[in-house]
């Protein structure tokens, strides 16, 4: 989750279920409120209808409210008009004086004895005038009730007249907005991550855009190359004005440092030509002494050695300026590889190392030939130069798939896991000192050389060493579909 896309989507994720919860929380508020309130309102509409039969009773329109004691062990019962109308009534309705139950409803009835009378206690002793409504909480069901108190016309007893409801439908899930918000909120919330996740791609797009434009001349060799800018309203283009501006800058210092290499190169290949000449002349003469040998033949290995490093120089300033042409032709590898593994032989028999050809197939590329034999021959050079006396390095060309593979693996002193992303950069050298202090030692500018050639030519340079155990380096180069196949000359041919 390290993308900008990513932490944008998770984000928008966060907030919107939080507003979805907290929506979905008022809604269900709202409608518990509605539902509540309605309700109560029935309940009170049969409450007061309840109170309404009474009091008309007590006027003479039905009737007299209560019919007189038969005995003084049993609560006076209502008429039984009065009852028959009551008992048209929905839900539990009771009715009561101020100490006894004169009448309950076939729904009361229904109730559990301890709930039954719980209800009962509830009418006389909870409510009153001042508190005539609220829940009460049975052991089977959670009722909203209302009380009406009113006052018979015949007798002037106090009468309660109980109307309840069971409140389950206050419940969160039996509300009826539940549902739809159970299913839409998280389809809703699962579609808006998708659009998030899309919108955002979107609104990113130029920035991998951006990323893409800066891969491709990040390597300094694309320097004249520019990032779109389309307007100056929003902060992709003024970031791409500024980053346009920098690689103005960079290109114009890459370029006074190219200069200056390829010309102060130049302007050395001469002088050093004349000093070189000039060296061979003074020991081909008879005037020499046995005394200045010694002497001229270190001036003329440093002056040879400095020329080297002079043409490497001029090589890699000419590529970095795109004046280094590559002449292609079909090239036949198979004769090519041979005549340098023939070198390398001669090379190797001088460090008292055995160089091997393992395999070879005649393969035919299209390439500059004279660039290609350098490149192998650097890779060879480096695998000799950093291999100790009596080990081995063997070469191998194969064929594999649609490319071609030029293999030099050595037994060598081999490089570290973390020196392998820097092989390549040049002047650089696993052990500086070492390699200074050596003649086997080169300006690291070898390996900078061959990659060019390699991706000048379309390749890539594939290296696996490990430290102490040598190393592999394997030149992979694009090739046509395959030739007949040529064998090596036997022995017997020799």
């Amino acid at each position: 989750m390290k993308t900008i896309r990513a932490r944008l989507t998770v984000a928008y994720a966060c907030v919107l279920g939080a507003t979805l919860l907290v929506f979905a929380g008022v809604m269900l508020s709202a409608s518990r409120t509605a539902a509540e309130g309605a309700l109560q309102r029935r309940v009170d509409s049969v409450a007061r209808l309840g109170a309404r039969i009474i009091e008309q009773a007590g006027t003479g329109l039905y009737d007299r409210v209560i019919v007189a004691e038969q005995s003084r062990m049993a609560p006076p019962p209502l008429s039984a008009s009065i009852v028959s109308r009551l008992g048209a009534l929905p839900g539990y309705v009771i009715v009561a004086d101020s100490s006894r139950l004169l009448y309950s409803s076939p729904e009361v009835a229904l109730l559990v004895q301890a709930d039954q009378d719980k209800l009962a206690r509830a009418v006389v002793r909870v409510f009153s005038p001042a508190q005539s409504a609220g829940f009460v909480s049975l052991d089977t069901v959670r009722l909203m009730a209302r009380v009406r108190f009113e006052q018979s016309g015949s007798r002037g007893s106090g009468l309660r007249v109980l109307s309840a409801e069971s409140a389950a439908e206050l419940d969160i899930t039996k509300l009826e907005i539940f549902p739809p918000i159970l299913f839409a909120f998280p389809l809703i919330f699962l579609l808006s991550i998708v659009a998030a996740w899309v919108l955002a791609g979107a609104n990113l797009e130029p920035v991998d855009h951006l990323i893409s434009d800066l891969e491709a001349i990040e390597d300094g060799r694309s320097l004249h190359r520019r990032l779109p800018v389309e307007s100056q309203e929003n902060e992709l283009d003024r970031l791409a004005e500024k980053i346009n501006a920098m690689i103005a800058r960079l290109e114009g210092s890459f370029g006074a440092l190219r200069r200056f290499t390829a010309d102060a190169s130049h302007e050395l290949k001469t002088p050093l030509t004349v000093l070189r000449v000039d060296i061979e002349r003074a020991m081909a003469s008879s005037h020499a002494s046995g005394d200045q040998l010694p002497a001229l033949e270190e001036a003329l290995a440093e002056t040879s050695r400095m020329a080297n490093l002079v043409d490497s120089l001029l090589t890699l300033a000419r590529a970095d300026e795109g004046r280094f042409d590559i002449d292609r032709e079909p090239v036949d590898l198979l004769p090519l590889v041979q005549d340098v593994f023939e070198t390398a032989e001669i090379l190797g028999e001088g460090a008292g190392i055995e160089v091997r050809l393992i395999a070879i197939e005649p393969i035919v590329v299209h390439g500059d030939p004279v660039r290609l034999r350098q490149l192998f021959l650097n890779l060879l050079t480096n695998a000799i130069k950093y291999t100790p006396r009596g080990g081995t390095v063997t070469v191998a060309l194969e064929r594999r798939g649609e490319e071609v593979a030029f293999a030099v693996h050595d037994t060598g002193l081999g490089l570290a896991g973390a020196d392998l992303p820097f092989i390549f950069d040049r002047f650089w050298r696993a052990d500086r000192a070492r390699a200074r202090g050596t003649e086997r030692g080169g300006f690291g500018l070898g390996l900078a050389i061959a990659q060019w050639i390699a991706q000048a030519h379309g390749g890539m340079i594939n290296v696996a060493s490990r430290l102490g155990r040598g190393s592999t380096f394997t030149v992979m180069l694009p090739a046509p579909p395959p030739v007949e196949r040529r064998s090596l000359p036997s022995a017997s041919a020799e």
